[in-house]
């Protein structure tokens, strides 16, 4: 039988946060490893949180429990928290936000968010939250249209070079990179599942850009040869 792949389940800030929930996971029997994440894109192009680059790696498969077993486990006391801890200051709209989007929010605010809110006589049924979590499921699952900055660059650097057209075609290999990007990345949902990070009419656009950049690197080297056997 296979093995089933590790995809990023939590991010966190600091190694420490890592290992502490690590530690738990194999307690209850559930693989799990650590990785350090290495920023190939800047996060306004992938749209992800890369401050937080400590990974816990589980399977797909154990994504539920794993949550599940995590928010049983956090508890909250008004009485501990800090004075100064942020979310005091959170207003009751920003404090539904922090429920709405629990994916971007540690368990342990999640869960302060849910007392804070209770304070307040607001509170939310298991019913209600599994509506806010299938909703913001089908949300975050849309895949995204490619960022104008990145199409300009895959297409038109090229282009745009006035230099020999032996450094054109090695910047055309730098649009052949988005491209490549634009069709092959795919993000991990919370509860496991995976889909494309780009929408399929991205997609499409980023396969001609790789054709293209192609066909342009085959030109300018073709020519830089040329240049070079004349002038030999």
């Amino acid at each position: 039988m296979a093995k089933e792949e590790l995809l990023t389940f939590k991010r966190f800030q600091t190694q420490e946060q890592a290992a502490d929930v690590i530690s738990l996971l194999q307690e209850h029997n559930i693989p799990v490893k650590y990785e350090e994440e290495v920023v190939l894109m800047d996060r306004v192009f992938v749209g992800q949180n890369y401050d937080q680059k400590h990974l816990v790696k589980i399977p797909a498969s154990y994504f539920s429990k794993a949550d599940t077993l995590l928010k049983s486990l956090t508890t909250v006391s008004l009485d501990d928290v800090e004075p100064d801890y942020y979310l005091l200051s959170f207003s009751t709209e920003e404090l539904k936000e922090v429920i709405i989007k629990k994916d971007e929010w540690g368990d342990y605010d999640y869960a302060l968010a849910l007392k804070l809110l209770e304070k307040q006589g607001i509170s939310y049924t298991a019913e209600q939250l599994e509506t806010l979590g299938s909703s913001r499921l089908e949300t975050i699952s849309k895949p995204k249209d490619i960022p104008g900055i990145l199409m300009l660059v895959g297409f038109f650097a090229p282009l745009l070079i006035f230099v020999p057209a032996f450094f054109g075609g090695y910047l055309s290999f730098l649009g052949f990179f988005i491209g490549g990007f634009v069709c092959l990345t795919k993000k991990t949902l919370p509860d496991g599942s995976r889909t494309y990070s780009f929408s399929k009419s991205s997609r499409t656009l980023g396969l001609l850009m790789i054709a293209f950049n192609v066909v342009f690197s085959a030109i300018c080297w073709y020519y830089f040869i040329e240049f070079m056997e004349r002038h030999q």
